[in-house]
């Protein structure tokens, strides 16, 4: 399937997804959580967990302290990368009179570093660091090695006579004649200078690339940053090459489930694979996006109307054991849909957005005076006597 990319006068953003400040331990927010459950009317014994999480294993602690607190194992409501299965909605309004659906993405943190995408495998022999989350680092690996590919080979430089100019391979230029069919395109619009007649013409063109004269918004927003133009051959363009200067025009490189994820991030792909941390920056992109989709299917499904629900997403970032600390995992809010059925409040005509749920939670109590006791519950499972099961035939 082509992912047709053109221009249009209608822009669509990701609002800012905060870190710094909002994320909880994983044991205290799912204590949190389900105290704003009932808060809200939920009831205890009635509540049915579902969970839209990747499957891996560093996401097993959330899934036993949801089981933990809320007394019972979480339905599963996630495909890889964090994306909602909304056709499953139907089959989780069977299993509990008031439901709840907690998605998450999720990215790999080194604390020491700073770091986001990694994490430690401990099944690995040796010190095995592996991508966190690996689909969704999957999805965008052909994207970014565009980009980092593109920025080494796209140059900067100032001619003998003062001329600003950049260089760019011809695979990386809309031609009229020839436009890009596949990969990264250039927009030279918002980087060289057009002539009397609107055209781009090159200064000078050689084998395999055009150089051009650098436009004066540009030069001067490169002046702002305090940029030394280089004689000679120049310098790369390097980080320099903004999400705002290029787009992708691509086939969909997924063809599994993952297709849903690579639909949801493409047209954000330049803005990822220019950030700090691509993969933490994608995995927020996701987070909202699918929190969108998923709010708009659960109003239009019969099966969760007339009934209680909360459904929240946000960002599970995932902690490698090391010598001093354990395995860990916290969770960033980012918004949240609630409906009840006996009647919504105003208040919740609308999401509650990042600020709001979060201070919503933080004012729930960090204790769950419902929660069950995992080693009894499996000490008793234990004691229990075999039971003679037969066939009925």
């Amino acid at each position: 399937m082509l992912n047709k990319y053109r221009d249009a006068n209608v822009i669509r953003e990701v609002a800012p997804f905060k870190v710094d400040g909002l994320a909880i331990p994983y044991p205290e927010f799912v204590a949190r959580l389900y105290n704003l459950c009932k808060e809200l009317g939920f009831r205890k014994g009635l509540i049915m967990p579902s969970r839209a999480f990747c499957s891996d294993e560093n996401q097993g602690l959330p899934i036993i302290l949801l089981t933990k607190h809320f007394g019972t194992f979480p339905f599963n409501h996630g495909r890889v990368g964090g994306i909602v299965a909304v056709d499953r909605h139907g089959p989780h309004s069977q299993h509990g009179e008031d439901l709840m659906i907690l998605q998450a993405s999720h990215v790999g943190y080194d604390p020491n570093s700073g770091a986001y995408g990694m994490y430690k495998r401990p099944q690995m022999t040796g010190r095995c660091l592996s991508d966190s989350c690996g689909k969704l680092i999957h999805v965008i690996t052909p994207y970014l090695d565009q980009y980092l590919f593109a920025r080494d080979r796209i140059f900067l430089r100032k001619d003998d006579n003062g001329h600003c100019l950049i260089t760019v391979k011809n695979s990386f230029i809309d031609f009229v004649s020839n436009p890009v069919a596949q990969g990264l395109v250039l927009r030279l619009n918002k980087i060289v200078a057009e002539d009397s007649m609107g055209v781009i013409r090159p200064f000078t063109s050689a084998s395999t690339t055009q150089t051009y004269k650098v436009s004066e918004p540009f030069k001067r927003r490169l002046d702002d940053l305090a940029y030394t133009w280089l004689s000679g051959g120049g310098q790369s363009i390097g980080n320099l090459l903004t999400a705002d200067l290029f787009f992708f025009r691509e086939d969909f490189h997924e063809t599994d489930d993952s297709i849903l994820l690579e639909r949801n991030l493409i047209e954000f792909m330049p803005d990822i694979v220019s950030a700090k941390f691509p993969p933490l920056r994608a995995a927020k992109t996701n987070i909202q996006l699918e929190f969108a989709r998923v709010v708009e299917s659960i109003r239009r499904s019969d099966c969760y109307k007339e009934r209680s629900l909360l459904y929240i997403a946000g960002l599970n970032i995932d902690i490698s054991e090391n010598e001093e600390l354990p395995v860990m995992n916290y969770f960033v809010p980012w918004a949240a849909h609630v409906q009840l059925k006996d009647g919504t409040p105003a208040e919740y005509t609308h999401p509650i957005e990042q600020d709001d749920l979060f201070a919503k939670l933080m004012a729930q109590s960090p204790e769950n005076p419902d929660q069950i006791d995992l080693k009894e519950n499996i000490r008793r499972i234990l004691k229990a006597p075999r039971l003679d099961i037969r066939s009925s035939k």
